[in-house]
């Protein structure tokens, strides 16, 4: 019975991480066809050029979630919950009227339950790696949470 539980749990880690790696293949290469790069370095230091990038950190986080969560990696957990408060922070601060949010209502609606699960499966060690610390929980909070707000009140 428990070989059964075993190769259940393998499957859904399987399926979560194939998920996670063509979502954020998908939306790693859409948002990066959206960056514009501009020659001109006085644009490189404002707040618009910076908030393009958004989108595109999401994305990344995303599809490293998903390789690392199939390649088995240790710290999986970290990055799981780092992809999670950032898509979720930047849906709800956009949801509250904090922030006009650069995604398009369609990946709001795939990348929310996408972070709710990525947050759910890093909190409560669903993967069986190794457990997010509390120390790795609120730095990556507070990264998350300075990577969406920051540029957009300086």
């Amino acid at each position: 019975m428990d070989n059964k539980l075993n190769v259940k749990n393998s499957n859904l880690t399987q399926l979560i991480a194939c998920v996670l790696s063509l979502g954020g293949l998908f939306f790693s290469m859409r948002f990066f066809m959206q960056v514009e790069f501009n020659i001109n370095p006085q644009v490189w230091f404002s707040a618009q050029c910076y908030e393009q990038f958004i989108p595109l950190y999401i994305a990344i986080l995303l599809l490293l979630s998903g390789v690392f969560v199939f390649t088995k990696y240790s710290q999986a957990n970290l990055y799981l919950a780092s992809f999670g408060h950032a898509a979720s922070e930047e849906i709800i601060f956009s949801w509250t009227g904090i922030i006009d949010t650069p995604l398009p209502s369609f990946s709001i609606a795939i990348l929310l339950p996408l972070s709710l699960v990525a947050l759910w499966a890093a909190y409560f060690n669903m993967l069986k790696q190794k457990p997010l610390s509390i120390w790795e929980a609120i730095i990556g909070f507070v990264i998350s949470t300075l990577f969406i707000l920051l540029p957009r009140f300086l």
